[in-house]
This record gives C-alpha cells, structure tokens and sequence, in this order.
C-alpha cells in the first residue's frame, strides 16, 4: 500500500489506493431459499439492545454475554439487512437484492483496538442478488484484501479468518 499524493491545497487530506479482492458465489437454489439459509445462520443483531447497554455502562463480561447469545451458528450475527430490491423494482424490473451487513462485535473490538479506521470495513457486507437467469449470487469483497492496507499482522490474521468463515458459510448455503 502506498499513499498516493493528492493535489489539495489542504496538507490534512491523503488518499490510499489498495487493490479489493470480490467473491462472488453463485447458486441454483431460488433467492428466497439462500436467503432462508442465510437468516438461519446467523444472530439477529438487535441495535436497541446495544443502546440499552450503553445506557446501562454495562459491564465488559455483560456485554460479552448479551454479544455472545446474538451470534448465530456462523458466529456472525445481522448488524443490519437492506431490503434493496424492494425500492429498485419499483424503478423497472422486479428485482431481488439484499445487503447484510454481518459481524460479530467482539471481534470486530479487537482489530478497531489496533486501528480505528477498521471500522471502515467491519462489519463486513454481503449481498446476495439473482439474476434474469434463475441463479442466485452470494457476493462479498474478501475482508483480508480491505484490512491489509492497515499493514498489521494482528488485523491481517483476524480478516483472513473472517475470510474463511464467509467462504465457509457461502458455499455451504449455494
């Protein structure tokens, strides 16, 4: 990685280039089927949750635990799910398209610890699409290949696990 100067008048600003890695996996099975096999795989992510502990300053073994009973058998739980599709069918061509922001947390702390623009990246996006063709496509760019910018063996690890476990999921629901 190299930063790349930018011709700004303000000295503050600089721009990073690093090369992204996409998998893209593909699947007869329906949309709604991957999507069913999605869902129950991973947690459900509640946001009010995280605000009541926050609230509460609740302790670090609390928060752990509540964390903990969220993730799924993937080890992941749904920060967030865009139904996209919804909105852009109503600009053409039914479509079908959700993006799943999935993460866990704990994990995602402990690389924000080494580098707090990790969390530019965690948790991780994936977005799964049909086509006119009857296939169904699980996308998601490959977390080492955002993280390695941050140059730090730590970080590098984590997201190379990260790597294996949404190949792992992806290919066992297509």
């Amino acid at each position: 990685m190299e930063a790349v100067d930018v011709k700004v008048s303000d000295e503050r600003v600089q721009t990073l280039n690093y090369t992204v890695t996409r998998v893209v996996v593909s699947s007869d099975k329906p949309f709604d089927e991957v999507i069913n096999a999605i869902e129950s795989i991973v947690g459900d992510g509640k946001y009010s949750v995280f605000e009541e502990l926050v609230a509460a300053k609740a302790p670090f073994e609390q928060v752990k635990a509540v964390l903990e009973s969220m993730l799924g058998s993937s080890g992941f739980m749904k920060m967030a799910m865009f139904d996209l599709g919804a909105l852009l069918s109503l600009m053409g061509k039914p479509k079908n398209v959700k993006l799943y922001l999935l993460g866990n947390p704990l994990i995602a702390n402990q690389m924000i610890e080494q580098n707090p623009a990790v969390g530019l990246y965690v948790p991780p996006r994936l977005l799964v699409y049909d086509d006119y063709d009857g296939k169904t496509h699980i996308a998601y760019d490959k977390p080492s290949s955002m993280l390695s910018q941050f140059d730090n063996g730590f970080i590098l690890k984590v997201s190379q696990m990260l790597d294996q476990r949404f190949q792992e999921a992806a290919t066992a629901i297509a």
